[in-house]
């Protein structure tokens, strides 16, 4: 019984994976379930077994791909409570991972963009990112003003990085290193714009890195 559960796991994850590509390759609307099936090499029933539907499938692939990527903005978002470390630094270290992430997930970063912003994205799966993305919000919403709509915030500045991590894919204009920075110093003027003063200017004085 264990064995046939991790088969059909297997199988869901593949399924997953290959929409991912194929959808990065071929555009969400030009995209067919024969295709999804060729591409990973299982019957279409399996489909239909595993999602609703090629809409729930999709769904889902973007939902996988929305937690790694949350996942690597979680995981390195601690870096913004070391007040030894200049707040300006302190940012560049996180976006500069989830730049790193985008670069080097070429497929994933492709789809994801292309789902974001259809129509599909609105109908199939904006709840869930919005409740995914709720633990991120709760903790953005302590850095900035109470006036501030944090939402919009930072949603602006996700859209600011899919953009820019899409031209950059998909037509390198320099050196990764520099599109990086001009990127981070683009976003960064946005929050900074926004962000508490006491956050910019807050110095750990014990430098033992501790959230004050």
């Amino acid at each position: 019984m264990l064995y046939k559960k991790d088969v059909n796991e297997t199988r869901r994850r593949e399924l997953i994976s290959a929409a991912i590509k194929v959808i990065a390759e071929n555009g969400l609307e030009n995209t067919a379930t024969n295709m999804i099936c060729a591409e990973s090499g299982i019957n279409v029933a399996y489909i239909y077994r595993f999602f609703e539907s090629k809409e729930d499938l999709i769904a889902k692939s973007f939902e996988y791909v929305d937690d790694e990527f949350l996942g690597v903005i979680l995981e390195n978002f601690p870096i913004l409570n070391y007040y030894s470390i200049d707040f300006e630094m302190r940012c560049r270290v996180l976006f500069m991972k989830c730049w790193d992430f985008l670069m080097t997930h070429k497929e994933q970063t492709v789809f994801y963009v292309r789902y974001y912003y259809s129509s599909s994205f609105q109908k199939y799966a904006r709840t869930e990112h919005m409740r995914r993305y709720k633990v991120l919000l709760e903790k953005m919403e302590t850095a900035f003003p109470e006036s501030t709509d944090v939402d919009s915030v930072m949603h602006h500045i996700l859209d600011t990085l899919l953009g820019e991590a899409m031209k950059q894919l998909n037509n390198p204009r320099a050196g990764n290193d520099e599109i990086a920075e001009r990127n981070f110093k683009l976003i960064f003027s946005v929050i900074r714009a926004y962000i508490k003063s006491e956050k910019i200017n807050s110095i750990d004085a014990e430098g033992d890195g501790n959230e004050k």
